[in-house]
């Protein structure tokens, strides 16, 4: 089986456990309906998530933005989860070097989050994409932009290494300068995980990300001395897409899958964003 394929069986596998084991809530809980996959949040209160048999504990401040993720009503009571590699370093170092990749269900109430606008901090990307499930064609984009022009070959891709910007959900910008372009476990510690203060864009394809610590030269420059938005960091989006694509193992002139990237720069900088997977006898 291709690769890719077992991983994404392997997911959903690991996601039908998650769904089975929800949180509970009292008779007079206000459940916030309309949420969907990929939709941002923002904590009530802080949400203290005991260590379990399977998970980590987890400590999420009030007032912090998530994602949700594997949006379930499980026996009439809605639920979500949230991605690890979707918040900074500084929540989710506790989890770094186990296998578990989100965090457990979370009750979908009232009392626990408010549905929020998608942040301004991530619209260099579409966050909010999805397509129909009989076409054959997965969504894959998350952020996450690996300096280069396309996705790796398969043949490549377990070894493949690029330096790597991401924005997280709770809005933090963080860049490692040599990691994995294809892994499946919570990311490592950043080389930089600093807070964005502004942000102006998305215009022209351009988002400019200000921050008040400082950034490496390689991502980003210094644009002031003084205030909370000392340092810039550019992304621009180039509307360009590029295909890698994988042949059949009966037959190396048949089309397997075709990974599709999405081209951008960093500081002028080529990088591109793994943006879907295509399946053509899907």
């Amino acid at each position: 089986m291709h690769l890719k394929s077992i991983i994404m069986t392997l997911g959903g596998i690991g996601i039908g456990l998650l769904l089975a084991r929800g949180t509970t809530a009292t008779a007079n809980t206000h459940y916030l309906t309309g949420v969907k996959n990929h939709n941002f949040l923002i904590t009530q209160r802080t949400l203290n998530l005991p260590k379990t048999k399977y998970k980590r504990a987890l400590t999420i401040p009030k007032g912090t933005i998530v994602q949700a993720q594997g949006v379930s009503k499980i026996n009439d009571k809605l639920t979500t989860h949230i991605y690890l590699n979707t918040l900074s370093y500084h929540l989710r170092h506790n989890y770094i070097g186990h296998g578990e990749g989100s965090t457990k269900n979370i009750a979908l109430t009232t009392s626990n989050f408010k549905k929020v606008k998608v942040p301004q901090y991530v619209k260099y990307y579409s966050t909010q994409l999805t397509y129909a499930d009989n076409i054959g064609v997965n969504y894959t984009a998350d952020g996450n932009l690996y300096a280069g022009k396309q996705y790796p070959k398969e043949t490549d891709l377990l070894s493949a290494k690029a330096a790597r910007i991401t924005v997280t959900s709770d809005g933090y910008l963080e860049y490692y300068a040599n990691t994995k372009v294809f892994s499946t476990v919570v990311d490592p510690k950043p080389t930089t995980s600093v807070k964005i203060t502004k942000v102006t864009g998305p215009a022209d394809g351009k988002t400019n990300l200000y921050t008040k610590q400082p950034v490496p030269n390689t991502i980003g420059k210094r644009t002031s001395e003084t205030g909370t938005a000392q340092y810039v960091t550019t992304i621009k989006r180039l509307y360009r897409t590029y295909a890698t694509v994988t042949a059949t193992a009966r037959d190396k002139a048949e089309t397997d899958s075709i990974d599709i990237s999405a081209g951008y720069q960093v500081n002028g900088k080529s990088y591109f964003m793994y943006q879907a997977i295509f399946f053509p006898e899907g």
